[in-house]
């Protein structure tokens, strides 16, 4: 259910997608998941899992939960700026130059840093190229 610190839209899965995975448009007009860092048409966050044909809610801007991938550990407090993750998890990680960062972390007092596999609390902004 969204509340006052989100902006939710219906989309059709293209593909199978999971729960708190970054989202693209494909040429269809679906959504399936993002799977590079450069990617400008990320759209938002899925809200939960949806198989191909499937509706399935999107966090298009505003705060959401998000699992992380990469290598990285995430520390809010030095660069919390994240993009897709190179893949089909749709996680997200650290932002490089080049990279289009789509969402920041919104760390918590028990919630400061955070590594593969974590579920964090994220501000999706859209697609923001990082210069260097």
């Amino acid at each position: 259910m969204a509340d006052s610190n989100q902006i939710i839209q219906s989309f059709i899965a293209g593909a199978a997608i999971t729960e708190f995975a970054l989202v693209s448009l494909d040429t269809n007009g679906k959504v399936q998941i993002t799977a590079i860092g450069t990617d400008k048409s990320c759209v938002g966050i899925a809200q939960r899992a949806a198989s191909a044909g499937d509706p399935v809610d999107v966090v298009t801007f505003g705060l959401s939960r998000a699992v992380v991938g990469g290598t990285a550990t995430i520390t809010a407090a030095t660069d919390p700026r994240l993009k897709s993750v190179t893949g089909t998890t749709g996680r997200v990680e650290l932002v490089a130059q080049g990279d289009f960062a789509v969402c920041r972390m919104i760390p918590n007092i028990n919630q400061k840093t955070a590594v593969a596999g974590d579920q964090i609390q994220v501000m999706f902004l859209g697609p923001v190229v990082v210069e260097p």
